[in-house]
């Protein structure tokens, strides 16, 4: 017969993952039953206790008849959501043929260890919701107690508590009233020390259970969420983590500028891959199944990355690319699948250095204002309102936003001053400078020939190659490979004048820019100029 002893090695009952009933969070309930009975009878009536109630009938001592006794008791009990999740974390699984995790554990169970752990949630006296208090110690009917947290919730700490885990069990409906006590509905199975010691339970939490069981953690656990690493983090094993607590975090919002308060202002798709990069730097392997520090370059999980383990007289500190070292605040904390340790900075690698460097540079439309080169361009883009979608002014991600950001890069292959003046020898006397387009049909042509010239996308001059680019004006240029070299010419309309890059790579924080010879024109433009001719 398969014992309940033979599942010590796979449970993680500390785990801070609770389940409460969604809808019933909070009723009160002397609303929910009314009429005599016992704390039996309540149990019995409750449907989302279905669980407890097949784990008193397989317990050893008739823990029923004790419970429609005299009382009166206090009892805490387990929805069938907890007993699941308890079943689960003890190596059993739902399946068709014997139907769910925690009727296959209750089949398994030892009735006398069984009785143990039901007593555990049982206390002589009669306790309404309003009569817990914070700190408070219960001594249950097995004999065991029960630490109380009263916050927001009212939590039950069982004998796992320990300074490194936080197995919490929540009061999620409180004041089911009955003729010989009270019951409360609570959303995990509390564990006394002896059931603890009998089945050799790893009491130790994931490193997971106890980044999100750390009150100065919080803010590394939020990122976790966001960077979408939850379950990463949950299959590492054999892994030293560097824990930068909720302080460092401050720090680094600080030094990337006033648009970083908080967490919530990663909102789009760099910024997130970019949490997700700072947060694999701090995952440190093993080295031969060894967490061990070592002084030295250290891979970390972010792949061809390395953390400097620096002794420092003794006490190791660690360092990233931007010359300033992490120092522990506690160290050794131990999970089941690795090392944990508090660290007082947050690691940076070269990719967030890279950020920070990128948020402090010139936008597209400060580069061409800059550019002395680019003159008449600025007065084009100024004449048809254009500047704005140049302007990175934000940190958010709009798929329908209009303008380029940092997370949504522009290629601008921009005309110089001789470029234009070359273009308006070719409209004529009436066409000197950018103020001779002054109709509105005029500055809707000029508008269309700017656009283009911007490709969505950074393209670098590294990364052209043959074939046609569709522009913002929905019409392509052609990438041209010269003959006899490596260098490319752009093609428009005309088929004939191609534009040399005369000035590559001018990098922006929101895009490049390429500065060419000549001003391309799409079919419109070239149609225009035919017309004047006529």
């Amino acid at each position: 017969m398969k014992t309940f002893q033979i599942l010590s090695v796979s449970f993680s009952m500390l785990a801070l993952i609770g389940f409460s009933s969604c809808e019933d969070d909070d009723i009160d309930g002397s609303d929910t039953l009314i009429g005599p009975g016992t704390v039996d009878t309540r149990i019995n009536t409750i449907g989302s206790l279905s669980n407890l109630n097949a784990a008193i009938e397989a317990a050893s001592g008739d823990i029923a008849t004790t419970l429609n006794g005299t009382g009166p008791f206090t009892v805490f009990a387990p929805n069938d959501a907890a007993f699941e999740t308890f079943a689960t974390q003890v190596g059993f699984e739902a399946n068709d043929d014997d139907g769910s995790a925690a009727a296959q554990l209750l089949s398994a169970a030892d009735a006398d260890l069984l009785a143990q752990i039901l007593t555990y949630h049982v206390v002589a006296d009669n306790i309404e919701a309003s009569g817990f208090s914070d700190g408070q110690s219960l001594t249950t009917v097995q004999g065991g107690t029960l630490s109380v947290a009263v916050g927001d919730d009212i939590e039950l700490l069982d004998a796992s508590d320990l300074p490194e885990t936080n197995p919490v069990s929540k009061v999620t409906q409180s004041n089911f009233y009955a003729d010989n006590g009270i019951v409360h509905i609570i959303d995990k199975v509390l564990v006394p020390q002896e059931a603890i010691d009998a089945l050799d339970f790893d009491i130790r939490p994931t490193l997971l259970d106890w980044v999100t069981g750390t009150d100065d953690l919080s803010s590394l656990a939020a990122a976790a969420v966001k960077a979408g690493l939850v379950d990463a983090i949950s299959g590492l094993e054999t892994t030293r983590v560097l824990a930068p607590n909720n302080q460092a975090f401050e720090n680094l919002f600080d030094a990337l500028g006033d648009d970083y308060n908080d967490l919530d202002d990663f909102d789009n798709s760099a910024e997130i891959e970019l949490l997700k990069k700072i947060l694999l730097y701090h995952i440190l392997p093993s080295s031969d199944g060894s967490t061990a520090l070592t002084a030295g370059p250290t891979m970390t999980l972010l792949e061809d990355n390395t953390v400097e383990v620096v002794d420092n007289a003794g006490d190791f500190e660690f360092g990233d690319v931007s010359g300033t070292n992490a120092t522990i605040v506690t160290d050794g904390i131990d999970a089941k699948n690795g090392i944990a340790t508090i660290v007082d900075k947050v690691l940076l690698p070269q990719a967030a250095i890279d950020f920070i460097t990128l948020l402090s540079s010139d936008d597209l439309a400060t580069t061409v204002v800059n550019a002395a080169a680019l003159s008449t361009l600025e007065e084009a883009l100024i004449a048809t309102d254009l500047v704005g979608k140049f302007i990175d002014d934000t940190n958010t991600e709009d798929e329908d936003a209009t303008n380029f950001t940092y997370s949504k890069n522009a290629t601008v292959f921009a005309p110089s001053n001789a470029a234009f003046s070359n273009l308006f020898d070719a409209l004529g006397p009436d066409y000197t400078s950018i103020a001779s387009f002054d109709t509105e049909e005029e500055l809707e042509l000029l508008s269309n020939i700017l656009l283009y010239h911007v490709v969505a996308g950074k393209i670098t001059s590294a990364d052209l190659e043959a074939g046609t680019l569709t522009t913002l004006s929905e019409k392509d240029i052609e990438v041209i490979t010269v003959i006899g070299s490596d260098n490319f010419v752009i093609g428009d309309a005309t088929n004939d004048v191609n534009a040399n890059i005369t000035t590559a790579d001018v990098f922006a924080r929101n895009g490049v820019a390429h500065i060419v010879d000549k001003v391309l024109l799409p079919q419109t433009a070239i149609d225009f100029i035919d017309s004047l001719d006529d």
